[in-house]
C-alpha cells in the first residue's frame, strides 16, 4: 500500500495528525513499511529554472539557516501544526523536485516514535552558491517566511528572533524604505531580538503584508487570529546585598538577602505553538538582563536608581522598565524579599513607556543638580 493510499484511509491526514485527532498512540498507526519514502531517491532535474517566488523562498530559508543539507538532499523541516504551510511550500517548490515526507522512527532516547515532517530535493537541483547570492525580488514574501519561521507577536508588537546581522540588515533596509522602523534589543552582547518599533509601524507592516496573510497558510492565524488569553508566570532567584539609607532599624546596615521574583505574562495563546510565550524565552531575557545584573552584587551600587532606596518597590520598577521593551505582555512583577514580605508591581505598558519614558520617582538623585552653572549647561 502506498503512502498516498494510507493517507486516504486516514481521512487524508498524516499518521501523526490522525493520532492527534483521535488521541491514539502513533505506534498503533505505524508499520514497518510506513517509511517506504525513506528509500526513495530524489530525482535529479536537468536545467530546473527558478521562478521569482522560488528564488525568494529559498533565499529566505538559506539566510535563516533552515535549508539543511542531509546526505545528498536539501531539506526544509516544519512542525506538525504548520503542515498546511509546508504543503504550500511544497507546491511552490515542486518543479525543483521537492517532495513531502513524514518520516516516523522509534528513538531510544525518547522511548517513542518521533515524526519528522519535511520537504526535500536532490542537492544537484539547486545551486546553494546561487541561492546565497540571489537578489531578493519580493521582499515581503522574504519577510513573510522570516516571520513564520522566526517571528511572534506580543500585545500587538511583532518580534523576530534568532536571526543574524545579514538578515537584520536586509529586513531593516527594506522596511525603512517603506517607512517602518525596527528596534534591536540585545539580550547578551551578541544575541538580540528585533521588534517592529511602534504600534504604528506594526499597523503599516500588517497592511503591507495583506496579500501574504491571505495566501500563505497559517501566517494570519499565527499573528492575528483572535484566541483565548492566558497568564503564565516564570520564577527566578538571585542573591544580593543592600542597605536602606536613613532607615531607623537594622536595614540601614549592609546585609544580604535572597530575592524570589515572579514574572507574569498575559496575552493571547499562539495557535501554532499552544504557548502565550515560551518559558525559555522569558528565562533567557530575565536571566541575562536582570539576574546577571543584580546577582551577588550590592543593589545600591548597581544603578543610580537604587543608590538611595534599594527597596523592593524601587527594584520592581527598575526590573519592569528593563523588561517591558522585550516583554510587552508583562502583566505584573512579584518580588519576595523574605518568605513573609513581598511587593507586587504593574508599571506602564509599552505604548505608554515609549511615550513617557522611565518613571520620574527613580530619577531624583540621578538627575540632581544644584550648581547653577551646571544647570544652565544642561538647559543650554
Amino acid at each position: 500500500m502506498s503512502s498516498k493510499d494510507k493517507k486516504i484511509q486516514r481521512e487524508g491526514l498524516t499518521a501523526q495528525e490522525y493520532s492527534f485527532k483521535h488521541a491514539l498512540p502513533i505506534q498503533k498507526l505505524i508499520t514497518d513499511d510506513n517509511n517506504d519514502e525513506k528509500s526513495l531517491e530524489s530525482k535529479v532535474l536537468i536545467n530546473a529554472g527558478l521562478n521569482e517566488d522560488q528564488r525568494t523562498i529559498l533565499k529566505a530559508y538559506h539566510d535563516l539557516k533552515l535549508l539543511n543539507l542531509i546526505g545528498n538532499k536539501l531539506h526544509i523541516h516544519e512542525e506538525v501544526r504548520k503542515l498546511d504551510y509546508l504543503y504550500w511550500l511544497n507546491d511552490k517548490l515542486s518543479s525543483l523536485g521537492f517532495t513531502f515526507t513524514d518520516h516516523n522512527e522509534y528513538k531510544d532516547e525518547s522511548h517513542k516514535i518521533i515524526t519528522d515532517n519535511f520537504i526535500s530535493t536532490n542537492k544537484k537541483n539547486i545551486s546553494i552558491l546561487d541561492v546565497q547570492n540571489y537578489k531578493i525580488d519580493n521582499f515581503y514574501l522574504y519577510l513573510s517566511i522570516a516571520m513564520i519561521c522566526k517571528g511572534y507577536i506580543s500585545k500587538g508588537y511583532v518580534y523576530i528572533k534568532d536571526i543574524d546581522d545579514n538578515v537584520f540588515k536586509i529586513i531593516e533596509s527594506n522596511l525603512n524604505a517603506s517607512g517602518i522602523n525596527l528596534t534591536k534589543l540585545y539580550i547578551t552582547k551578541n544575541v538580540y531580538i528585533v521588534r517592529i518599533k511602534s504600534k504604528k509601524d506594526c499597523e503599516k507592516l500588517k497592511k503591507n503584508l495583506e496579500d501574504f496573510l491571505e495566501s500563505i497558510p497559517c501566517f494570519s492565524d499565527k499573528f492575528y487570529l483572535s484566541t483565548p488569553k492566558a497568564t503564565i508566570t516564570k520564577k527566578l532567584v538571585f542573591d544580593s546585598a543592600h542597605y536602606i539609607t536613613d532607615h531607623d532599624g537594622k536595614c540601614k546596615n549592609l546585609h544580604g538577602g535572597r530575592y524570589d521574583i515572579e514574572i507574569s505574562i498575559k496575552d493571547r495563546i499562539d495557535p501554532m505553538t499552544g504557548f502565550v510565550i515560551d518559558y525559555s524565552l522569558i528565562k533567557n531575557i530575565t536571566k541575562n538582563l536582570v539576574i546577571n545584573k543584580f546577582d551577588h552584587k550590592t543593589l545600591n551600587l548597581t544603578c543610580p536608581e537604587l543608590s538611595w532606596r534599594s527597596s523592593t518597590e524601587f527594584l520592581a520598577i527598575v526590573i519592569w522598565e528593563i523588561l517591558i521593551e522585550y516583554l510587552p505582555s508583562l502583566k505584573k512583577i512579584k518580588i519576595y524579599e523574605t518568605e513573609t514580605s513581598y511587593c507586587e508591581f504593574k508599571g506602564n505598558d509599552l505604548d505608554e513607556y515609549l511615550k513617557s519614558g522611565p518613571s520620574e520617582i527613580l530619577g531624583y538623585f540621578k538627575n540632581l543638580v544644584r550648581d547653577q552653572q551646571e544647570k544652565e549647561n544642561i538647559i543650554g
